[in-house]
């Protein structure tokens, strides 16, 4: 099973219990507990184990650097008083082709907005980008 691992700059209060309906997901200071972990070891703690997918709203693991098969970053540039969006939005991306199954999120570091997806790809040259798809309609008789 996949991973889900939320950055410590997520308010848990917030976005833990909507997430926690639907899916597994610890936070990294469950997997580290009682350390304190710097930017810099996130990616080698996520190759560590096993397809995770990190998500933050940490502007700095917006790279294309850190690009890795092992592992998944999705970046949402919420702030703190819009987090309570980010299960939605969460939801609705993994809805997409791209993002729905494990193996085709694994050696993707995105930055999911309100209005686009962009991602770059492990070993990809050019930065992808993806807009929502608009609502259906409610068909009325």
């Amino acid at each position: 099973m996949s991973q889900l691992i939320l950055d410590e700059q997520l308010v848990a209060q917030v976005v833990l219990p909507p997430l926690r309906r639907w899916i597994s997901v610890l936070t990294i200071q469950e997997l580290r507990p009682n350390e304190q972990i710097l930017d810099d070891r996130i990616p080698q703690i996520l190759r560590a184990l096993r397809h995770p997918t990190f998500v933050t709203i940490d502007q700095g693991f917006w790279s294309r650097r850190l690009c890795h098969p092992a592992y998944c970053i999705l970046y949402f540039p919420l702030r703190d008083d819009q987090q309570s969006r980010l299960p939605g939005l969460l939801r609705a991306l993994w809805r997409l082709p791209e993002f729905r199954v494990r193996k085709r999120r694994m050696g993707k570091v995105a930055r999911i907005g309100l209005k686009e997806i962009q991602y770059w790809q492990f070993r990809a040259p050019e930065l992808q980008t993806l807009s929502w798809p608009r609502p259906r309609r409610k068909r009325r008789n």
